[in-house]
């Protein structure tokens, strides 16, 4: 099969899939590419670039094949009319979740310890300073509930914290989610405000589904506890990018540590940048362990595709066998 990569200089990903699938011809395009390519690919495998209607025109396309979680910039309908399956890696157990976790954990230590104002003091040759804070005893709004929020959860208990999550469904959903996991509030969306009022910070992990895009907005931030950072790992668009300059300029919100952008790669003179935020190039779940457990569930679902079987964590199944391809 042909497989193509959607973006170029991610050369550990694309030696994976060249080691795992060695009977493949797996190769990088840039984004620019896309639709030219797709005409003669059996497989794409997204990463962050969009992935748009004419992209399913060609007859050879079976498969979108996201390495990861994240399908917002593939057209789903489009794909499902033209009978091209679409499948994601779930973050959990595959080293993704567990990696964008622990990022997460570090933003909060970061902003809380004044970490970017430390190092300079420390070029500054100043000891003692700056006075930070620390974790212990600080609520922890968690909203997005799925692996990732799960994993932060996690790693969270043991900072001695009280941890609020939040969901859509609530703590309805919860005999889908991993009960050994304490948390000490769940709520349904509709009650995030509530719970914002408590929060010193907010992690964002929901996924950008067109319900959450702008959840975290400007009502939200007015009901933010005032001093709260918020930490986004999930995408970019899930948080406001207007609400959230505003916010910090006002002082409502202390900082915010940042993975995801609302456009990436992200301008390093936004104006954004220029107050207490931390930002890191969107490498929540680029370690080692991550990117060789999803390559490995990547290489399994084409496997199943070349048995005719559907891929494991198919998103539009009744696109299955709907038409003959080469």
């Amino acid at each position: 099969m042909r497989i193509g990569l959607c973006v170029t200089g991610f050369t550990r990903i694309l030696q994976i899939l060249q080691e795992v699938l060695p009977d493949d011809d797996v190769f990088e395009l840039s984004r620019a590419e896309v639709v030219q390519v797709a005409r003669d690919v059996d497989v794409l495998i997204p990463t962050v670039a969009p992935i748009p209607a004419e992209t399913f025109t060609g007859p050879r396309i079976k498969l979108i094949q996201q390495y990861g979680v994240g399908l917002d910039s593939v057209d789903i309908p489009a794909a499902t009319k033209a009978g091209v399956l679409v499948a994601n890696i779930p973050s959990a157990r595959t080293g993704n979740a567990e990696s964008v976790a622990e990022l997460a954990i570090a933003h909060m230590l970061m902003l809380s310890r004044h970490m970017p104002l430390a190092l300079q003091r420390f070029q500054d040759k100043r000891v003692g300073s700056p006075l930070g804070n620390c974790i212990w005893e600080s609520t922890v709004v968690i909203l997005g509930y799925g692996g990732i929020g799960q994993e932060v959860a996690r790693r969270l208990a043991g900072f001695g914290i009280k941890i609020i999550v939040v969901s859509r469904n609530g703590p309805f959903a919860e005999r889908e989610q991993d009960s050994s996991i304490h948390v000490d509030k769940h709520v349904a969306a509709d009650a995030l405000h509530e719970v914002l009022a408590e929060a010193d910070y907010l992690v964002v992990t929901a996924p950008a589904s067109p319900e959450n895009i702008g959840l975290v907005g400007k009502s939200a931030l007015e009901h933010i506890k005032a001093g709260a950072y918020i930490v986004n790992i999930a995408r970019g668009p899930v948080v406001d990018y207007h609400a959230l300059l505003n916010a910090l300029r006002n002082g409502r919100v202390a900082g915010a540590g940042i993975d995801v952008f609302w456009r990436e790669p992200f301008d390093p003179e936004d104006p954004l940048l220029k107050l207490n935020v931390i930002p890191t190039p969107h490498i929540g779940g680029s370690t080692e362990r991550s990117l060789t457990g999803i390559g490995q569930a990547v290489a399994t679902n084409i496997e199943m595709l070349k048995r005719g079987e559907l891929p494991s964590n198919c998103v539009n199944p009744e696109a299955y066998g709907s038409r003959q391809r080469n």
